[in-house]
């Protein structure tokens, strides 16, 4: 069970001096697996503590350390006054992919849903329970904002049909109306299997690790449900 720890800000604190970058990177490195990247190392305002982010994949991790790095806080850093959670503001801010990346998605982009001069990249498993609930509010949003949604199919081993769905839906050129409905997968073409095992690989190392994900045409993402309109339009802003 995660703990998380809520600062509230107060005043006359000294601005945090940060530590050495690579004595953070030191750190990082033994926390995370992988080949994590930091992101930003930075002071936090009125609070005597560095704030690092961490990006290993495509949800950063914030961090807080003090400048001996003798404390470690995971965990959520609220302003009270002004009613902000820091860390989360933190977190939206470096999930982000690159135009390199957005290019390579609209090369694996399977089906698309509507028009419009704007688009959001919506990564899903046909048997997704929480991206079957997503379709629809994307759908009446994306009508609504004039978005284009790009969809690309990443089945996720959890479910052990919807990697076959996924290429049935491709081989057989099956409309936006099936990319999560219930259908037994018959058509299991090798362009179709190819295509989705892509798929797959790609997204795997860009670090999509959940679905439903979405990306926008900004690079902005969007990891599992969104909460509110207001965090489908960051995607398209």
């Amino acid at each position: 069970m995660k703990k998380f720890i809520i600062l509230g800000i107060i005043g006359g604190l000294a601005f945090a001096t940060c530590p050495p970058e690579k004595d953070v990177k030191d750190l990082v490195d033994k926390i995370f697996r992988g080949k994590p990247e930091i992101a930003n190392v930075s002071p936090v305002k009125e609070l005597n503590l560095c704030q690092v982010v961490v990006k290993n994949g495509l949800r950063p991790v914030v961090l807080y350390v003090n400048k001996d790095m003798s404390h470690l806080i995971v965990g959520n850093v609220i302003d009270l006054k002004e009613g902000k959670n820091l860390t989360a503001e933190a977190r939206d801010k470096f999930a982000k992919v690159d135009e390199e990346t957005l290019k390579e998605l609209e090369k694996l982009t399977d089906l698309t849903y509507g028009e419009g001069n704007k688009y959001v990249y919506f990564i899903s498993d046909p048997d997704c329970p929480f991206c079957r609930r997503l379709e629809p509010v994307l759908k009446d949003w994306a009508k609504k904002n004039k978005v284009q949604i790009r969809h690309i199919f990443y089945p996720l081993p959890i479910h052990p049909k919807a990697k076959d769905k996924a290429v049935d839906i491709i081989c057989s050129g099956k409309g936006y109306e099936y990319v999560h409905k219930d259908f037994e997968p018959k058509n299991l073409c090798e362009k179709g299997k190819e295509k989705v095992e892509k798929n797959i690989e790609f997204l795997s190392k860009l670090g999509v690790s959940g679905t439903p994900t979405l990306i926008g045409m900004n690079g902005k993402v969007q990891v599992g449900l969104p909460r509110s309109e207001e965090e489908l339009d960051r995607l398209i802003k």
